[in-house]
C-alpha cells in the first residue's frame, strides 16, 4: 500500500484539539473529501477518523476523533498527513504527481541519456526537474517547449533541450 503525503501539521489551534495543516497538495479542497487520514510522525503511523475540516484563506484546520484537547493535538504537531495512492484525485491529462516524476530516466530526442529525475523544484512559473547522472546535474524546466513526452509505463521523459540548457 503506497502512501502519499498531502499535508503537515504545523501547530494547534483553540482549546478543542484543532490543528493547522500546511497543505502539500495542489488542491487543498481534497481534505474535504477524506474520511480518515494516516498521521506519520518520527516513523510511527496511526490512522485517524476526521471529525471536521475548515478552510480559511490558504490554511486548513482539521480535527480528529479522539483528539479533544490542545495537549493531545500538540503531540501531533510536526506530523505528516498521508493517504493511500489509490485515494488520489485523478489529474487532467498531461499533469503528473511529483512522486510519479521522481525516478524517471531522462533522455534527449537524439537518444542521449541525461540521467534520472532526483527532485522536482516548484516555482511560480513552472516546475524544474533536477536530473543527475554520476557527477553531472541538469535543471530541466518542465515546459512544453522542452518536455516532449512523459511515459510513466516506460519510466521515461524525452526532452528537446533549449540552446545552452545542457552546458
Amino acid at each position: 500500500m503506497g502512501m502519499v503525503t498531502i499535508g503537515k501539521i504545523s501547530r494547534t489551534r483553540g482549546i478543542r484539539g484543532e490543528m493547522v495543516v500546511i497543505p502539500l497538495t495542489d488542491d487543498p479542497n481534497r481534505f474535504f473529501t477524506l474520511e480518515e487520514v494516516c498521521v506519520e510522525k518520527e516513523g510511527n503511523k496511526r490512522v485517524f477518523k476526521i471529525k471536521c475540516v475548515k478552510k480559511f484563506k490558504k490554511k486548513i484546520f482539521i480535527s480528529f476523533e479522539g483528539i479533544d484537547s490542545p495537549e493531545a493535538a500538540k503531540a501531533l504537531v510536526g506530523a505528516f498527513l498521508e493517504i493511500e495512492k489509490r485515494n488520489l484525485l485523478p489529474l487532467p491529462e498531461g499533469r503528473y504527481y511529483i512522486f510519479e516524476i521522481i525516478g524517471l530516466k531522462v533522455k534527449t530526442e537524439s537518444g542521449e541519456i541525461l540521467g534520472e529525475v532526483k527532485e522536482v523544484l516548484s516555482f511560480p512559473a513552472n516546475d524544474v526537474y533536477v536530473v543527475k547522472k554520476d557527477k553531472k546535474e541538469y535543471n530541466i524546466p518542465a515546459i512544453k517547449e522542452v518536455i516532449k513526452k512523459i511515459d510513466l509505463g516506460e519510466k521515461l521523459i524525452i526532452i528537446k533541450p533549449l540552446e545552452g540548457l545542457l552546458e
